[in-house]
């Protein structure tokens, strides 16, 4: 897997002027900054490393780190502590984007590209990525929730150190199994909103909890909306699981039955041959038959014959074609377990889609 993903495309064009387009397809309005357009949008591409923290190379060492402010600090944990919180109030933040642009103060990063691709995050986009990937609400096997807030790990490796609070508010170091599952659509998401985050106004966290604070009116009865949160996003994870079992199952399935066809080929083809004959011979009968219905329905309506005789000569008629559609259905069933007595997997649908396929491909 490349390290350096393809650059991210301009969102002019993409989102409406004044208007950023949520990733469930919702349309929200913005509110232009009161000061001066930036003549310039500074764009988030994912990109090598160039200050000495991420990248190393030989035997170059380690840049320091610089230490992160007070204020920094405070707000990454109002953040962490209010992570449920916050989450519960989910459809009131995505409803205003001056919540859902509300900044994050929360750098994630990945070995070799650094913090390119994860600059500024906004609580929407944390939102919108918990309910998207699997790992990022979990419940482990005695029943304790938690929401991984901080990504850091290697693109290449996939091995991961990643920062995860618990419901109780304790935090964790948690290793994420498929980490590109998790770093590659958090860049994406926060990347959609690079130019929004740069053109229009937002909240600070703080006035966002105030004003949720102040909407609840003091109630605090929030647990069963992280309840059903969290069972919907189990359910969802298990849609995907699913989906991505039957699609390797089907994958394997066709290789599978491509192989056993090949392996057969000369059988199928004769087969199909003997078929498409017998199948002709019986179909002329049938249509010999339906010519004699056709016959004693234009009798019946003419006179030449009333109700009574023309149901006593209908009937043997309708048997009889009925009797040699069965026959054809056996003919397929018998001649194919007569040529394959030892493939139950074979049949004569398979045989048909082959023979036909390569007459196409002729």
């Amino acid at each position: 897997m490349s390290i350096v993903a393809e650059p991210y495309k301009e969102i002019k064009g993409l989102f409406p002027l004044g208007k950023i387009i949520l990733h469930d397809g919702r349309m929200l309005d913005c509110y232009p900054l009161a000061e001066q357009t930036p003549e310039e949008i500074e764009h988030d591409h994912l990109e090598l490393d160039k200050t000495g923290q991420y990248l190393i190379i030989g035997r170059q060492k380690r840049t320091p780190s610089s230490q992160p402010s007070a204020t920094h600090e405070e707000l990454r944990q109002l953040f962490i502590g209010n992570a449920f919180y916050l989450l519960a109030h989910k459809e009131r933040i995505l409803s205003d984007s001056r919540m859902f642009l509300c900044p994050v103060s929360i750098q994630n990063g990945i070995a070799y590209t650094g913090t390119s691709g994860f600059r500024k995050p906004t609580l929407g986009v944390y939102l919108e990525w918990w309910g998207l990937v699997e790992e990022a609400m979990r419940t482990d096997e005695k029943g304790r929730r938690s929401l991984v807030y901080q990504l850091a790990g290697s693109p290449l490796s996939g091995r991961n150190s990643c920062g995860a609070v618990r419901d109780d508010g304790r935090t964790e170091a948690v290793s994420l199994s498929s980490f590109s599952r998790h770093w590659g659509p958090f860049m994406h998401l926060n990347q959609r909103y690079t130019e929004a985050k740069q053109l229009y106004q937002a909240y600070t966290l703080q006035q966002v909890l105030d004003i949720l604070h102040q909407e609840d009116n003091g109630n605090t009865n929030w647990g069963s909306t992280i309840d059903l949160l969290f069972m919907k996003h189990e359910i969802d994870t298990l849609n995907r699981r699913v989906e991505r079992i039957m699609e390797e199952c089907n994958k394997w399935y066709n290789k599978y039955t491509d192989a056993l066809t090949r392996y057969n080929e000369e059988k199928m083809c004769q087969l199909y041959a003997d078929y498409e004959v017998f199948e002709g011979n019986v179909s002329k009968e049938i249509d010999r038959l339906k010519e004699q219905k056709k016959e004693l329905k234009a009798n019946l309506k003419s006179g030449r014959l009333n109700n009574i005789a023309y149901q006593r000569q209908l009937t043997p008629l309708k048997k009889r074609i009925n009797d040699l559609l069965a026959k054809i259905s056996h003919f397929k069933y018998d001649k194919v377990r007569e040529a394959f007595p030892n493939e139950e997997d074979i049949n004569f649908t398979m045989v048909e889609n082959f023979v036909c396929k390569n007459r196409k491909g002729r």
